[in-house]
């Protein structure tokens, strides 16, 4: 009997496979998305060069400093300098070809110079970018603290560098060698600050990710999280059926040859449990395959997931006994499961909570031991979680079923409706 159940259920799932197809293909998508948005280009290389348009109408000595130290070293690895007039600039902003667009305006380096007041830069941002114009305004910060530094240090000669700038003619070679001089001494007083200075790096090339151990994959990371949340969804979807079995009157007509309902029950959780076997097998192989995911220890990570699909029948078949109605069911357990895998680290690592949530309330939550277990795996730091975890899980679950068996039965005994 119990096998003319799970046929006639599959048949039906067959014939409407939109409710477990959506379930299926939202955390793929919702996987590729943030995978795409938040992790390392395809070419392993990090971000692209930030194409920048300058527009220089000061032309002067400074400015040409500026211009060239933009655009050799470590800096033009990161910036597509584009020197152009302030009409094709504009055009190439509004066309959405570079990112910000920086203007030098005519006057800066004698309003430096001078002391004589403010001087200003004008960056103008493409608002159809996000990332690529903050970064180049932050740039710009660090430009003009510099230059401040520099102002506040040799304001007294700053004038007099002004006039051996604008001669005419020959350079005045002693003005150059006594200004050089002034800015030795200070130089000399400042050593113990800048000799070494204070606050420095070391830049270390290490080997590629694969050489040196396990690689981070971000699709590998986030799919266990969504799945887990998804994984609730089907379950969710397949046990309500026994609802619907009600509201079109099939259940009736079994009740009129066998007494017990234990049997319709019982197809229903194999049929949840049906359901969640085969879409972990589309989330975790199509995902793997799609995203390139190479899942480390297969064997142990079926396992976790065979008891969380135990898990998932068992806990939506208890909240759908208890919610006893179709649409109590629809509203419950969706707010529930959401609520759950917030808490579980669905949405995002739970170790970014609160400290109380984190310390005292995730770690209670079976999603959590599922999620952290196959990510474990994953790591291969994993070998007692995903062990503890398996067994918890299947023993949570198991319970749960029982539990909503006989919450199901007494309450269609009692006459329960859809």
């Amino acid at each position: 009997m119990l096998w003319n159940l799970l046929i006639k259920d599959l048949s039906r799932a067959r014939r409407n496979p939109w409710p477990y197809l959506i379930n299926l293909a939202l955390p793929l998508c919702v996987t590729a998305l943030i995978g795409l948005v938040f992790g390392p280009s395809s070419k392993g290389g990090g971000m692209g060069q930030i194409k920048l348009a300058v527009v220089d109408e000061d032309d002067s000595v400074l400015s040409s400093f500026l211009r060239g130290a933009m655009n050799q070293g470590e800096a033009k690895k990161y910036l597509d300098l584009r020197f152009l007039e302030k009409e094709s600039a504009l055009a190439q902003i509004n066309d959405n070809q570079v990112s910000a667009v920086l203007i030098i305006p005519a006057g800066f380096t004698q309003g430096y110079l001078r002391n004589s007041g403010a001087v200003e830069f004008e960056l103008i941002k493409n608002p159809a970018q996000s990332f690529y114009p903050a970064i180049v305004e932050e740039f710009m910060r660090v430009v003009v603290t510099a230059l401040n530094a520099v102002s506040r240090n040799l304001r007294g000669d700053l004038p007099e560098w002004l006039e051996v700038l604008e001669k005419e003619g020959r350079p005045d070679v002693r003005a150059i060698a006594r200004l050089t001089e002034r800015l030795g001494e200070k130089f000399d007083r400042l050593d113990g600050f800048l000799f070494p200075p204070l606050v420095g790096y070391e830049k270390e090339t290490r080997g590629k990710e694969k050489d040196a151990g396990v690689a981070v994959n971000i699709f590998g990371y986030l799919l266990p999280g969504l799945a887990a949340m998804f994984i609730l969804f089907l379950a969710d979807n397949s046990v309500r059926d026994l609802y619907r079995e009600i509201r079109l009157k099939t259940f009736d007509r079994f009740r009129t040859l066998h007494h017990r309902v234990l049997p319709m029950i019982s197809s229903k959780v194999v049929l949840s449990m049906t359901v969640v076997i085969l879409g972990s097998v589309i989330l975790f192989l199509g995902g793997g395959w799609i995203f390139r995911i190479d899942w480390n220890r297969p064997i142990p990570m079926t396992f976790l997931i065979l008891a969380y699909g135990l898990f998932a029948c068992g806990f939506m078949a208890f909240l759908a006994a208890l919610a006893r109605s179709e649409r109590r069911a629809d509203v419950l357990n969706s707010v529930i499961v959401l609520f759950l895998s917030f808490l579980g680290g669905s949405f995002f690592p739970a170790r970014q909570l609160p400290a109380f949530l984190r310390d005292h309330v995730c770690p209670t939550m079976p999603n959590y031991w599922f999620i952290e277990g196959l990510r474990g795996l994953q790591s291969g730091t994993g070998d007692v979680v995903w062990t503890v975890s398996a067994l918890k899980l299947a023993i949570v679950g198991a319970v749960l079923v029982l539990v909503a068996a006989t919450l199901f039965q007494r309450s269609l005994a009692k006459g329960a409706r859809a």
